[in-house]
């Protein structure tokens, strides 16, 4: 009777990745040669992740100050959305100027978010305190607001205008420039 069960997982699981092939093959053929590798994904994609110039992905999550936020809860500032994590190399070097934007915030009327991923409380908590952060942070402890905004690994920023669209996004390190040329993007340029 095993043996039964176990062969049917298997050809249940054969049939499901055939069919992810077929789906695949089919968006390679409709999207035409000129299609990138990031468009055949979202086209195959059962649910929709962010792309520039549309609603940005909805999320909901409590800070570390256990105060429940959304993306909304945005509306009607620009948003600069980091995903970041306490372990990770690339993320510290770029969190002076993640903190730094957020210094500029109320002079740019824009506001950050950093969402920490793959982390725990305790080392975040600690984190912040070693590193003197002074904007607010959420916890994405299972990973929910990671996977819907496609993200594979931190660091990765995400510019958000005051009516929640998607304006640019940056996978990997955030330089000053990519930064301001993000913000421009949301129309909150920081003044100096």
């Amino acid at each position: 009777m095993k043996i039964i069960k176990i062969a049917a997982n298997v050809v249940s699981s054969l049939y499901r990745r055939v069919f992810a092939l077929l789906l695949l093959f089919a968006s390679i053929n409709a999207a035409g040669p000129q299609a990138s590798a990031a468009q055949l994904l979202q086209q195959a994609s059962p649910r929709p992740g962010p792309t520039i110039g549309r609603a940005a992905v909805e999320f909901q999550l409590q800070t570390l100050e256990g105060k429940s936020i959304n993306l909304e809860s945005y509306r009607g500032k620009p948003l600069v959305l980091n995903f970041f994590a306490s372990w990770c190399d690339p993320c510290r070097d770029e969190m002076p100027l993640i903190n730094e934007l957020a210094g500029n915030s109320d002079k740019g009327n824009y506001r950050v978010l950093g969402v920490a991923v793959e982390d725990s409380r305790a080392a975040l908590d600690e984190y912040k305190k070693e590193s003197h952060l002074i904007f607010p942070m959420a916890l994405d402890l299972n990973n929910t607001v990671k996977r819907s905004y496609r993200i594979f690994g931190p660091p990765a920023t995400f510019f958000i205008d005051a009516q929640g669209v998607l304006r640019d996004m940056v996978l990997g390190p955030l330089t000053r420039e990519r930064a301001l040329d993000g913000l421009g993007k949301t129309a909150a340029a920081p003044k100096n």
